[in-house]
């Protein structure tokens, strides 16, 4: 049984291997690249950089829109005001009179930074205000489904 189990490890190994077709000592899975391109591109394009106004990855065009999003939070409703400017967000404001001081209003000083800095939502949740925490990102997203 042992060695049905041994050969069976070593067939998977030797079959995952196979598989690949990265050279040793590299990082470029596909194992080669087309002579004349830079590694990342499309043979035949000029690379594109993020961020520069004739490029399509720019998400810092357009005229800056305010929008405004609730949510139940522990004590009550929070409220936010959000600022983008395009596709990115530049600003958040968070008010939530009647979370508990010093932890609910917590992730009300501290959750607007994260999600400016990360241009998302998608961010931890402050330690011990999960509820609070919760409710600014829902109010948030809610917020950036009235963008025009």
């Amino acid at each position: 049984m042992k060695k049905l189990a041994l050969t069976l490890c070593i067939l998977m190994l030797l079959s995952m291997m196979a598989c690949t077709n990265q050279k040793p000592g590299t990082n470029n899975p596909g194992g080669t690249t087309t002579p004349g391109t830079t590694p990342g591109t499309t043979p035949g394009t000029t690379p594109v950089t993020p961020g520069t106004p004739e490029t399509p990855g720019n998400t810092n065009v357009g005229e800056e829109q305010t929008l405004t999003g609730t949510a139940k939070g522990y004590g009550g409703d929070v409220e936010v005001t959000v600022k983008i400017k395009g596709n990115k967000i530049v600003s958040v404001e968070a008010r939530g009179d009647k979370e508990t001081a010093g932890v609910g209003s917590k992730a009300i000083d501290e959750l607007p930074k994260k999600i400016v800095d990360a241009d998302s939502t998608n961010v931890d949740n402050v330690s011990g205000a999960t509820v609070t925490s919760k409710a600014i990102k829902d109010a948030v997203d809610q917020a950036l489904k009235g963008k025009k």
